[in-house]
């Protein structure tokens, strides 16, 4: 990895007017963790908030940062929680979402009776930003959104605008694809409102990184991927992590899609007006599952 690329997300970093609030859900293990030592790294002052359920695995990194940084158990997978947890939270420059499962499980309900996938990947995601978005729209550092999932495969012809959220279509593959393209397509919703123009969206694929997000997978599908990562297949957490802080603190103004090495992905799918209206409401309605 070019050393020019930790010396500029370090310089930047170090730029703000103020050490910056940074929140990171996912971020107790896996590419969410390494991007918060990576930020701790670069700018001791951060204050850093980890939110996830296992608060054993963040105690083991979080003690090494300011002391500003803390913990905050929540089950992301549940949107009631999000709005629990994000009430804890009083300043936000940067707000970065990890959260995430490898599974080759089919519908699998959580107590809000979403897909444990979709809640994770998206619609947990997207409450976050809602949630999140005065206090981001208020940063004196301009606020910043990164989303860690799949800015390169996104794809509108993919999705069946019939049946959003997929309660008489599901498949692996819509569930994968409903999240990726709804997205690049909310981001781009997001950057168009005027009240969030001091804030940039960011949509990133990290690539095949060696973590341990297969260990849910069946063992026929999980031994041949970690005899992969022992054959070092893929980057390491570490890498992946300054690749992807390099790419949002690159996003000068609006949104964009970027790919593991933090670079603009060029010829994304075209979205229109009416596709992001649709997201966007779709995304509001499935908001009331997890309460008011």
């Amino acid at each position: 990895m070019c050393n020019a690329i930790r010396s500029s997300n370090a310089r930047l970093l170090t730029s703000f007017k103020s050490p910056p609030n940074v929140v990171i859900a996912g971020g107790t293990g896996g590419i969410g963790r390494a991007i918060a030592i990576s930020i701790a790294q670069h700018c001791p002052s951060a204050s850093i908030t980890i939110i996830g359920r296992n608060e054993a695995a963040a105690n083991e990194f979080l003690p090494k940062f300011s002391s500003k940084s803390r913990f905050l158990r929540a089950d992301v997978s549940l949107l009631s929680e999000i709005r629990t947890v994000t009430k804890q939270i009083p300043a936000v420059d940067i707000l970065i979402m990890t959260q995430g499962i490898l599974t080759m499980a089919g519908f699998t309900p959580t107590a809000e009776n979403i897909d444990n996938k979709l809640a994770l990947h998206y619609y947990g995601r997207m409450l976050f930003v809602h949630e999140l978005l005065p206090l981001l729209r208020s940063s004196e550092n301009g606020g910043k959104v990164l989303f860690v999932l799949d800015g390169v495969n996104g794809n509108p012809s993919k999705i069946n605008w019939d049946d959003m959220a997929l309660e008489n279509s599901y498949s692996l593959s819509g569930a994968a694809n409903h999240a990726i393209t709804f997205t690049d397509i909310i981001i781009q919703h997001l950057a168009s409102q005027p009240e969030n123009a001091s804030v940039t969206f960011t949509h990133a694929f990290p690539g095949a990184v060696r973590t341990s997000l297969g260990d849910n997978l069946p063992f026929y599908a999980r031994i041949p991927l970690k005899g992969l990562m022992k054959l070092g297949v893929g980057t390491s957490a570490e890498t992946c992590a300054e690749y992807m802080v390099h790419g949002m603190l690159g996003t000068a103004s609006g949104s964009r899609c970027i790919d593991n090495k933090g670079e603009t992905v060029e010829k994304k799918k075209p979205v229109t007006e009416d596709m992001m209206q649709k997201v966007w409401d779709h995304t509001s309605k499935m908001f009331s599952k997890g309460g008011n």
